[in-house]
């Protein structure tokens, strides 16, 4: 017989051989992971476009109905002007939420009680814990229930936020100080029966009826704005105190903002940080669900109220800008570098301001 032969063995990685491959596929990882993740927040991009492109369509349904868009809705004869149910509560029908929009009457009360006593609270609480996913952006990815809000219970939240004005205060005054909501502003949305198609007498393909937010972090901070983390810094509001709100020469007050007037840079002295921004898709409340053009989306100053008034701004988690829906109905991409001024402009429903595309 002949011998049998020897298996061959095979020559084994060497731990150089082994350490160069574990560095190439390391190296692939790092060139690939930036790619993925641009990918993703094109992908969760062109879906909080569609989100908004919805609700644009949704305003436009609701004009169509009731001859308006829908205004700040009051809460009732004892408390007219606070309170009562957002803009997005009364879209619910027009974006195939209507059997959610069912399980609540909106000539009642959204809170019953007295304010701020414990007594005050949701009256109709099952709806207005329930997530509501056209309301919310996939590229903020925080948590949508909140439980910060003013009365109680649970919230569920949105990411997009309507157009409340340039963010100038009310006549007689020109320096940015938010708007008392009571009163008709230069924007989209206020308290009252709602702004006509034909009062946007700038054109509604330049003028914004809706913008995003980041959701706060569902929790209110006592610290100075120094230890603020860069997260919280873009989702906490400043609550501002000392301030009241102006008044006119009967004593009415004209919608002209806090007194003293909120200054851009008063956040830096804060030390009470409301977390609720976003926090409620059913109460109609400015700072929770609206914004100004005060300051630039996506602006590096922290938001910053006293009795809900004050800088409101436009944000996201998209590199560069947030989405805008228009008054057409078209949803664009607007730049964080666009001009204050234009910016601004967009805001304004009557300013008789030219704004062209080049702007922003």
């Amino acid at each position: 017989m002949l011998p049998r032969p020897h298996p061959r063995s095979r020559p084994a990685f060497t731990l150089i051989e082994l350490l160069v491959v574990i560095a190439i596929i390391a190296v692939l990882i790092g060139l690939l992971l930036p790619a993925v993740q641009k990918v993703r927040e094109a992908a969760a991009r062109a879906q909080s476009q569609n989100n908004l492109k919805q609700l644009g369509l949704a305003l436009h349904a609701y004009e169509s109905a009731n001859a308006r868009l829908p205004g700040m809705k009051s809460a009732g004869a004892s408390n007219p002007t606070s309170f009562g149910y957002s803009v997005h509560a009364q879209l619910l029908p027009y974006i195939e939420q209507e059997p959610l929009g069912k399980t609540f009457d909106m000539t009642q009360p959204l809170f019953v009680g007295t304010f701020p006593t414990p007594s005050f609270q949701l009256n109709q609480p099952d709806a207005a814990k329930v997530v509501v996913k056209t309301f919310l952006c996939p590229g903020d990815g925080q948590q949508p229930l909140f439980t910060v809000n003013s009365g109680g219970g649970t919230h569920a939240g949105t990411n997009y936020v309507v157009n409340l004005g340039s963010g100038l205060a009310g006549a007689g005054a020109a320096a940015p100080n938010g708007y008392d909501t009571r009163f008709p502003s230069d924007g989209m949305f206020f308290y009252g029966p709602g702004v006509r198609l034909a009062d946007v007498t700038d054109g509604t393909s330049n003028t914004m009826f809706m913008s995003q937010c980041l959701l706060g972090l569902n929790q209110n901070l006592t610290k100075p704005f120094a230890d603020l983390t860069p997260d919280e810094k873009r989702r906490q509001t400043a609550s501002l105190s000392g301030r009241s709100l102006f008044t006119g020469p009967s004593g009415a007050n004209p919608g002209y903002g806090a007194s003293p007037p909120i200054g851009d840079t008063d956040y830096q002295s804060a030390t009470s940080w409301r977390g609720n921004r976003g926090g409620s898709w059913i109460w109609a409340n400015a700072s929770v669900n609206g914004y100004t053009a005060a300051l630039r989306p996506n602006a590096p100053e922290p938001d910053a109220t006293a009795h809900g008034l004050g800088f409101l701004s436009a944000r996201s988690n998209f590199s560069g800008g947030v989405n805008v829906c228009f008054g057409d109905g078209g949803v664009r991409f607007v730049r964080d570098a666009i001009g204050l001024d234009a910016w601004r402009a967009l805001a304004t429903r009557a300013g008789g301001e030219v704004v062209g595309g080049s702007d922003y």
